[in-house]
């Protein structure tokens, strides 16, 4: 026996060496490849002059579903097809907010958030509802009912360790303290305002909220702590229709383990207001520039790469919901190892992790094998953090271990955030190149892995979440898994 071991030992080793300098040799001629790709960046640059913005269920989405689809076919991709889904889709109609007070009346700028009424017309006394967090409303108490709420979409003057909530999740909590409307300020200097959904479902909610510039909210909270009596006066009228629309699916069969499923997805839906550039164009794009670059080696992954752009991201993870409730049903769920998300990423230092036990020393490893591939352009920094609102939330919820991108695309990016200033302009092509080059090495490196741990058991995520603040939000958007 001892023989044998001495005989196998140094095999096992070499074949082992022989295994990671291989998978080493197929990283680096990929990011050479991908090193002096800027296809992404042009087909990107492209959709922003020729259609426009993407959002779900108009004419424009769907021309940007056609070209992703496109693209992805004359890649060279396995396999290409749609996975069409139907939700109620809400459209922007007008909008006029007056502010009433010290003997004269304000038209102000404001953008109606989406899944806001088709038809409002709310009067109604202004109050400071700071962040618009629970202890905030709290200390309003009963004067809230009735009211339009000035709240704040980031935090202002928080105390340290505050989570913030997303602006779906304070409209829940404005509601049910009885606001009769809520007027959110954007935080981004320069007259700016955004837009996004202010339902946490998809559904419609029942009272008004709109978007102010921070000068204009800032003016307003100056004369309400000055003692003055303000009234707003606040009207819409939006639509909302039936749509039907289409994921985009590519697949690159695994050469070894092709039921064994690395899903890497972003949302290809936009905002109305500019052509969702960065959010979530830098990401889509470079989906799709990915794809073709692998499906264009002369070596396989192991595992099959499954790549998907999702429709309705935006208007409340439509898509990615769709998706996730389709592969319940067809027990696909059970093929995917994990899924990687690309929204707003760009120029990526390192990886965030959202697994369970093994996933963070899988993603390390990685991370500091492809620090070797570029160490002045990729960091390999890690971060065990879940958050949530994008398309890797149902997949999450589900038990898949999830995958980000560590970014930073500074804040003259963040401050066009849903906004009318998201356009080409933002976008640094070398940012889409390596989102393509250390995405790509990071899906090599798990496609290769000789085992990959697994999902989330259900005590395990529920543990997870609670860990990381993350009940209380959940719980507010009726998605918590357990009573």
């Amino acid at each position: 026996m001892l023989i044998l071991c001495r005989v196998l030992l140094p095999c096992i080793c070499q074949q082992m060496c022989v295994d990671v300098s291989a998978q080493s040799v197929r990283e680096r001629a990929f990011d050479a490849a991908a090193a002096v790709s800027e296809q992404g960046y042009e087909w990107l640059a492209w959709s922003t002059t020729h259609i426009g913005h993407r959002l779900t269920g108009s004419d424009q989405g769907r021309k940007a579903e056609a070209y992703a689809d496109s693209l992805f076919r004359a890649g060279g991709l396995d396999t290409v097809y749609f996975e069409p889904f139907e939700a109620e889709v809400w459209n922007r109609g007008d909008v006029s907010l007056s502010v009433e007070g010290g003997g004269g009346a304000r038209q102000l700028s404001c953008t109606a958030l989406a899944n806001t009424p088709l038809a409002a017309l709310v009067e109604a006394p202004i109050l400071d509802a700071g962040n618009g967090l629970p202890d905030d409303l709290a200390r309003l108490g009963p004067v809230a009912r009735g009211a339009a709420l000035l709240v704040n979409i980031g935090l202002v003057a928080a105390p340290e360790g505050t989570s913030n909530l997303h602006r779906s999740e304070k409209a829940a909590l404005a509601m049910e303290q009885g606001a009769a409307a809520v007027l959110f300020v954007n935080q981004v200097a320069g007259g700016i305002v955004l837009t996004g959904t202010a339902s946490i479902d998809g559904q419609l909610i029942p009272v008004p909220a709109v978007c102010l510039s921070i000068e204009d909210g800032t003016l307003l909270r100056e004369r309400l702590q000055q003692g003055e009596v303000l009234r707003a006066r606040l009207s819409m009228h939006n639509k909302s229709t039936r749509v039907s629309a289409r994921n985009v699916v590519a697949e690159l069969r695994g050469s070894e383990l092709p039921d064994e499923v690395i899903l890497v997805g972003g949302h290809l839906d936009s905002w109305d207001l500019a052509t969702g550039a960065t959010d979530n164009g830098l990401g889509a794009f470079s989906i799709i520039d990915l794809a073709r670059l692998m499906a264009n080696m002369p070596f396989r992954p192991q595992r099959t790469i499954r790549f998907v752009l999702f429709m309705g991201e935006e208007q409340g993870l439509l898509g990615s919901s769709a998706l996730v409730g389709r592969y319940g049903r067809t027990g696909a769920l059970d093929q995917l190892r994990c899924m990687i998300n690309l929204d707003m990423s760009g120029d990526p230092q390192g990886f965030g992790i959202g697994g369970p036990t093994g996933w963070g020393s899988v993603i390390r490893d990685a991370c500091s094998r492809i620090h070797r591939l570029d160490t002045a352009s990729f960091k390999g920094s890690t971060r065990e953090v879940l958050w949530l609102h994008s398309d890797h939330q149902p997949f999450l919820l589900r038990g898949i271990p999830v995958i980000y991108p560590l970014s930073d695309l500074g804040q003259h990016v963040y401050a066009c955030y849903h906004s009318s200033c998201d356009d080409i302009h933002l976008v640094e092509p070398v940012a889409m190149t390596n989102n393509v080059r250390f995405v790509g090495a990071l899906v090599y490196e798990l496609a290769g892995a000789s085992r990959l741990p697994g999902h989330f058991t259900p005590a395990e995520l529920k543990a997870r979440l609670i860990s990381e603040g993350l009940e209380a939000p959940l719980r507010i958007g009726g998605a918590w898994p357990w009573e």
